[in-house]
């Protein structure tokens, strides 16, 4: 009798472990499912909110004169990728629609990120004074990526990134190239760093609005002192630049609008003795885009 309890025991110890194992390997089974699905929210791929429409082909531009007057109105696009992996993009045509403009006070709590360029907007009374800026004479995108010491126009030393992360501006206008494009060469490694830097600014400021500004147009004189800088040249470059603004759903700005004559070059009247630097009056100009274009 005592060894049929004993084995009835045994019996009913083993029904209850393997139930007991059953009811864990559920449990885990739930619990990995759940975790997967969160990670999957967590870690989705964040695609930009782009409104359908009609890819612009390189060979729509054959033979077209890049004036900034007379073009289709701006509307959000498509992105084509080309055999040659270049992009098929007219960034015209990407370019942020003009809107009611807002007050100048709406640019005291914004940042600008740029070269000597965006000093100028610093500097000049017909700029934005007012507003906040990382400005350093020469640097690129590659100088933000790599986290260098920048110097200000005052000469005080900074590395770009600590400044945005610790200020986390509401709205972020970013303007490099020009320093880096001076020779008329490949210029693959230019926007490969400015795709690093709009992911990492997007990184450090997600609840930062990211303007990216078109490199601006030049005088025809400037290509004798810097090969890389003529209309043609910046104009395809302009055009991988609106198609990365896109890609990484960021607004972009032309302001060739304002700046180029019906030509495709710098405005004479705006343009200082250099060529590509932009006389106060060429602010006043720009500034109105900007206000205009939010």
């Amino acid at each position: 009798m005592a060894d049929y309890q004993e084995y009835r025991r045994r019996i009913l110890h083993r029904r209850w472990r393997r139930m007991f194992t059953a009811v864990a390997l559920l449990v885990l089974l739930v619990l990995l499912i759940s975790v997967g699905v969160l990670w999957k929210r967590l870690h989705r791929d964040q695609r930009p909110n782009t409104v359908e429409g009609p890819t612009i082909l390189q060979q729509e531009l054959t033979g077209t004169e890049w004036n900034t007057i007379s073009y289709t109105p701006a509307r959000r696009l498509s992105v084509q990728t080309q055999a040659d992996g270049t992009t098929a993009m007219d960034f015209r045509l990407a370019a942020q629609p003009a809107s009611e403009a807002v007050d100048r006070s709406w640019f005291s709590d914004v940042w600008f990120l740029g070269d000597s360029l965006t000093q100028g907007m610093q500097m000049y009374e017909n700029g934005l004074p007012n507003a906040h800026f990382c400005a350093y004479k020469g640097v690129g995108p590659n100088a933000v990526v790599n986290g260098a010491t920048c110097k200000r126009a005052d000469g005080v030393a900074e590395i770009p990134m600590d400044v945005l992360a610790a200020q986390q501006p509401r709205a972020l206008y970013i303007l490099l190239g020009t320093n880096v494009l001076n020779r008329d060469d490949d210029y693959s490694s230019f926007l490969t760093y400015y795709r690093l830097m709009l992911d990492m600014v997007s990184q450090s400021l997600p609840n930062t609005t990211l303007y990216v500004q078109s490199i601006t147009p030049v005088r025809p004189e400037v290509r004798e002192k810097h090969p890389g800088l003529y209309k043609e040249r910046l104009c395809q470059i302009n055009d991988e630049l609106a198609a990365i603004a896109l890609e990484k759903n960021c607004i972009f700005l032309n302001l060739w609008e304002v700046l180029a004559d019906e030509n495709g070059d710098l405005k004479a009247e705006y343009a200082q003795p250099d060529g590509y630097h932009v006389k106060p009056d060429g602010y006043s100009v720009w500034v109105e885009y900007l206000a205009a274009h939010t």
